[in-house]
Order: C-alpha cells, then sequence, then structure tokens
C-alpha cells in the first residue's frame, strides 16, 4: 500500500467529518453540515474476475490493488435537496458494476453524449482503452482511467460542462488520484465541480459548494 493510500484511508477512520459549504455567489455565511464516508469491503467473486482482466496491464496494478481490498467507496455523503436523498458527492463504483457503469458512457449509451462534448471527443472516442470508475455527485460527471496508450493509467475527469481542460489528466496515476483527494477533498470535490443542493428559506433550491473538509477533532 503507498503513502498516497494510506493518508486516503486515513479519511474513512473520522467517525463525525463535515464540509464547510459556501454559496457560490453571495455573500451568505457558510454553513457546517455533516457527511458520512464509507468504505467497500474486498472485492467479491464477481469483482475480482472482474478486476483479474487487467492482469496483464501493469498501468492499473495500484488500481487493481486497491480494489481487491476494497470494492469501491463513498466519500462525502450528504441530503440532496432536489432528489431528497442522500447522495455521495465521490462514489468509486463496486468493481462487478464498472463495466456497466463504463457501457453507459460509451456510444449507445444513455451518457455517451458526456464523452462526446466538445474536445473531449478526441480522447474517449480513439483506439486508447479506457474504464469510468466513479461518478461525481450522483452524475453525470465522472472520473475515467486509461488502460492503454499514451495516456495509460492517468485519470480524467468527464463533464458536460467542464471548468477546465478536460483534455488534461487531473492525476498522474491512480495512487495520485488518491493523494489528491487526501491532501484537501474540499478542493478536489471544487475541482471536479461538485455541489450539495440545500433548500434556501424562499423554498427554492441552491447549489452550495465545498469550502472546507473539517475532521471530526477539528469540530470540538
Amino acid at each position: 500500500m503507498t503513502s498516497d493510500s494510506n493518508d486516503f484511508l486515513r479519511l474513512f477512520s473520522d467517525t463525525a467529518p463535515a464540509l464547510r459549504l459556501k454559496l457560490r455567489d453571495g455573500d451568505e455565511e457558510s454553513k457546517l453540515i455533516r457527511v458520512r464516508h464509507k468504505l467497500g469491503a474486498p472485492a467479491s467473486r464477481s469483482g475480482v474476475k472482474y478486476l483479474s482482466s487487467f492482469d496483464a496491464v501493469p498501468t492499473l496494478l495500484p488500481f487493481r490493488e486497491f480494489y481487491a481490498s476494497h470494492d469501491g467507496l463513498e466519500l462525502c455523503a450528504c441530503f440532496d435537496a432536489i432528489t431528497g436523498n442522500e447522495r455521495p458527492l465521490l462514489a468509486f463504483q463496486p468493481a462487478a458494476t464498472i463495466e456497466g457503469f463504463t457501457r453507459r458512457y460509451k456510444p449507445g449509451g444513455d451518457r455517451a453524449w458526456i464523452m462526446d462534448f466538445n474536445s473531449s471527443k478526441s480522447l474517449y472516442r480513439s483506439v486508447a482503452p479506457w474504464i469510468a470508475f466513479a461518478e461525481i455527485g450522483g452524475g453525470p460527471a465522472c472520473l475515467t482511467i486509461f488502460s492503454g496508450g499514451d495516456n495509460a493509467g492517468r485519470i480524467f475527469y468527464a463533464a458536460s460542462e467542464p471548468g477546465f481542460n478536460i483534455l488534461k489528466s487531473i492525476a498522474a496515476n491512480f495512487p495520485a488520484l488518491l493523494g489528491r483527494v487526501a491532501k484537501d477533498p474540499a478542493a478536489f470535490l471544487r475541482l471536479v465541480r461538485a455541489t450539495v443542493a440545500m433548500r434556501g428559506d424562499d423554498g427554492h433550491n441552491y447549489g452550495y459548494r465545498p469550502v472546507e473538509y473539517v475532521p471530526q477533532d477539528d469540530q470540538l
């Protein structure tokens, strides 16, 4: 296990984490909300079978090793005023569901338009193989990792309205992704434009962006 992985896993030892949120525009005071993390158990038999399909892909070794022990996860789950349910701001899909999740972004899938948006088409409609393994805030934005080609092992952010050049990877490899999240979860959530929908006093829903991750000890 790498130091990046260890730092990332320490997030899940906090039993009562919180996020400080602010409106994107406006002078309203920040809000502190409780969030929940959930780390998956070791991969199921079907998950292990899927992960074994990457045995000949050395650039995905850290990805396979992590998933073998932690089959998916939920980070910063909180109540969403639009759906009326709790949803994680970052969710790694269980290994057994990754293939089906990826198909949603392939040609003919219900989220294929995300990959065909603007310049992202040149990245995702080439011959280089990739998978989508993580969902941002309930989707359709997601994280992908390439298993071959010039970008093998690199992590990209795919979204309908990217806030930066989506042809530039957000992490050089899977451990680097874990390290980036662990270093500043709120900054990473802002990078991938994750927001929390909360109902205002006027009855309308507003998107609040994370400005600070607050571990339990820092709330005392």
